[in-house]
């Protein structure tokens, strides 16, 4: 039976058309195909893709600046399967 989860991830992300981002990996476009706003998508393993607007959009939010701090000192955690914590750094 399917269920039903819920992911989270940190991305780096800059607004870039569908156009703009194909022709930064040196590909062609097909000037008949709607040029699409969307984002540049830069994942943790540094895989690169685009995402539609509103498809990033409704996946993301920019991260706080508190966030950010936390993150950067190595202050912010999260739990792992067994109850105990793992810092993110």
């Amino acid at each position: 039976m399917e269920e039903i989860y819920i992911g989270t991830k940190v991305v780096g992300g800059e607004p870039m058309d569908e156009r703009d981002f194909w022709f930064s990996r040196g590909q062609a476009w097909n000037k008949e195909r709607p040029n699409r706003k969307g984002y540049q998508v830069r994942y943790e393993d540094g895989y690169i893709s685009w995402s539609p607007k509103e498809t990033f959009e409704r996946a993301y939010r920019k991260m706080t600046l508190k966030e950010a701090e936390m993150v950067a000192s190595g202050q912010f955690v999260i739990p792992d399967s067994s109850g105990s914590t793992a810092k993110v750094a």
